[in-house]
């Protein structure tokens, strides 16, 4: 006993070992990487036959090992990287063409195949369900290696998503429908079609329940990145299991969990858990495709082995290639087209539906479904051998000519994700090459420190940023002296802008020259909001309130200070809903700390608490820690609460602040003051 598990320890890193040594002799060769594995596969089992090696020749891709092993991986790693925005503009058309298109094929394919092989008209049914789906093992992995447009990758991906479950729960149905006696198409249409649909949505509404209670412990443990990626684990694999023992779509299921995973816990992960989740799923991601496309190497050598009538099989395939090929192009270049007609600016051109139709590859999923039925099933012979060869030539043929395809069609990535959303801007000039540097290296490091994933892309014009956090996007733009910040919306851009003036203040206590910088008109309009004065000039007096200020504070940690500083404002009778205040600043702390360098500390946040700006100042003269820059205790703090739609006069206001606080002198003497009149006389001085 102890040999044979050795024996599969030893055949396990020795997988391993050729897919990295496969991954590397292929990248070289410019070869698709899963399609190079598919034929490294097939030599190992002709090789392995013909020494009589039983290790390899006893080994095939089964059932279980796609379904419960390699699938649950694949969904949920494509899930929880999934595009939400894309998903939601492109979901019309991926829905026509997982659901009606696949249903499409599968009766055209089952028709054909019953009229040309002699299959019965179940059998063949059963053949088109499973042969129907675009398989996202083989499409996912393709498409991350050539490069594709982000919608042509979307609809790519997200159709392979969705039919993949739609074929399962298809092959399911006709089988169980055969299986009880019923053999007309009518029949099994109808008989079919609600079962279809609550098997579909019952998958999701289990997925989404997994979903948001691994989302409910990954907020709980923000901190916690083992616990993070040990919960994603459990997710990915509970969400298809327990979905399959309801008799529910379990692809539906894991796909749910990881977009309500992905939605509930991406905007409070910190960064390095970001990164660490990241890695985790596409290490597991590449395992599980290695393994998938050696086993189907292997076992479609196995299977043409034992095939017996080679020249009946070639037969065969000659018949089902063109069959389904042409079942695939009707669906494409029928469905596509009546979609365009009602999609007025959302239309998918006419290289994305050739790409569509030549990029529908087939996988590992087909092959977990064919062998699936059971040994005694009329045709099950004939099914298995039509089925590998069209895998084969999807992955062979098609596979491999797909990227030239794209290159004479004139398809290529964007090098942005705004290259394909629309977005909107805000342009800044710097006064020097250095100082935009300098300020786009903070500026970079501020939003990654907030759980921002950065990735560069260098052009002649200069350098381009693309930021992402769960579904919150910004680009950073850099050439000659200016910068550009780009969003989706006025809100993000809202939040750009703030963080790049903060990176400013950041940077207010280190630069010595910033008095020089705020000269610069372009600078200027980030910090006043004003376009015409070429020097920044703000009152803080009229933020200046007696009862808002505080010497003594008794708190002695970072969320009693704060809470504290918005009681002060609550009893002074500013503002009436202290929960909606200070739950504002704490989630506010929870993206980017605002505790600076040398004592000072400026908690803020935008929420609708008053109609005009809120300024309470507290002191502490021993100090608290506020997560500072400079890690040293904190003892001035400015509590600035503004209404969401006054943004000029809230970033003015920091700035004032900033200004300020950048004397020495001043830190000491407001840390000295015995009395809120001392505070006021001491910021009110030039």
């Amino acid at each position: 006993m102890e040999h044979g598990f050795a024996l599969t320890i030893f055949l396990i890193i020795g997988f391993l070992t050729v897919a990295v040594a496969s991954s590397v002799m292929l990248k070289k060769l410019h070869f698709p990487y899963t399609i190079g594995l598919v034929i490294i596969g097939a030599v190992f089992g002709i090789i392995a036959k013909e020494v009589n090696y039983t290790l390899l020749t006893d080994i095939n891709l089964t059932p279980e090992i796609i379904l419960y092993l390699i699938l649950p991986t694949l969904i949920f790693d494509a899930s929880i990287n999934m595009d939400l925005k894309a998903l939601r503009r492109n979901i019309a058309p991926i829905l026509i063409l997982a659901v009606f298109g696949l249903i499409i094929s599968a009766l055209i394919t089952g028709g054909l195949i019953n009229t040309f092989t002699g299959l019965s008209i179940g059998a063949a049914l059963l053949f088109g369900a499973l042969i129907s789906a675009t398989d996202p093992v083989a499409v996912i992995a393709l498409f991350g290696e050539i490069g594709a447009p982000r919608r042509l990758t979307t609809l790519v991906d997200g159709e392979s998503i969705f039919n993949d479950a739609t074929a399962i729960v298809l092959f399911t149905i006709i089988f169980a429908a055969i299986d009880s006696g019923v053999n007309t198409v009518g029949a099994l249409v109808f008989d079919s079609l609600i079962s279809f649909f609550v098997v579909l949505l019952g998958g999701l509404l289990i997925g989404a329940a997994v979903g948001a209670l691994g989302g409910l412990f990954v907020r709980l443990q923000k901190d916690n990145a083992l616990l993070q990626i040990t919960v994603s684990l459990i997710m990915a694999y509970i969400s298809f299991i327990t979905a399959d023992l309801l008799h529910v779509s379990g692809v539906m299921s894991t796909l749910a969990a990881g977009i309500v995973l992905s939605l509930l816990s991406n905007d409070v992960l910190k960064h390095e858990n970001h990164y660490f989740m990241e890695n985790f799923w596409n290490y597991f991601s590449f395992v599980a495709n290695s393994f998938v496309f050696l086993l189907l190497g292997l076992t479609e050598a196995h299977s043409y082995e034992r095939a017996g009538d080679f020249v009946q099989s070639l037969l065969l395939m000659l018949i089902a290639i063109p069959v389904v090929t042409f079942a695939r192009a009707v669906v494409i270049y029928l469905l596509i087209p009546l979609y365009n007609l009602f999609a007025k600016g959302n239309r998918i051109s006419f290289a994305y539906q050739t790409i569509l139709f030549w990029g529908g590859l087939r996988g590992a999923v087909p092959v977990a479904l064919v062998l699936a039925i059971p040994v005694d099933f009329p045709g099950r012979n004939t099914i298995i051998h039509i089925t590998l060869g069209y895998i084969l030539f999807t992955l062979l043929v098609q596979g491999t000519t797909i990227k030239g395809l794209m290159r004479k069609l004139k398809i290529e990535p964007e090098k942005s994700y705004f290259d394909y959303h629309p977005g909107i801007s805000y342009s800044l000039t710097f006064p020097t090459v250095n100082l935009l540097e300098l300020v786009n290296s903070r500026l970079r490091t501020s939003f990654k420190n907030e759980g921002f994933f950065v990735s560069e892309h260098i052009s002649d014009g200069g350098k381009s940023y693309l930021l992402n956090r769960g579904q919150k996007y910004l680009a950073l733009d850099t050439g000659n002296t200016d910068l550009k910040i780009t969003a989706a919306d006025e809100q993000d851009l809202a939040y750009g802008r703030q963080a790049l003036y903060e990176t400013l203040l950041d940077l207010d206590t280190s630069v010595s020259s910033l008095q020089d910088l705020v000269k610069s008109p372009e600078l200027n309009k980030i910090v006043t909001e004003e376009t015409t004065d070429a020097k920044a000039s703000f009152n803080l007096s009229k933020y200046l309130k007696k009862e808002l200020i505080r010497v003594d504070l008794k708190s002695s940690s970072k969320e009693s200070v704060i809470e504290e500083l918005v009681d002060i404002a609550v009893n002074a009778g500013y503002i009436t809903d202290k929960d909606m205040v200070f739950q504002a600043v704490l989630e506010r702390e929870a993206s980017m700390s605002t505790g600076f360098e040398n004592g000072i500390a400026i908690p803020h946040a935008k929420c609708n608490a008053s109609e005009s700006i809120i300024l309470v100042i507290g002191i502490k003269k021993d100090g608290v820690d506020f997560e500072s820059l400079d890690e040293k205790p904190t003892k001035i703090f400015f509590l600035i609460i503004s209404p969401k739609a006054q943004v000029g006069p809230h970033i003015q206001l920091l700035a004032g602040i900033g200004q300020k606080m950048n004397h020495a002198q001043i830190r000491e003497r407001l840390t000295d003051a015995e009395s809120p009149d001392e505070i006021i006389d001491i910021l009110k001085q030039k």
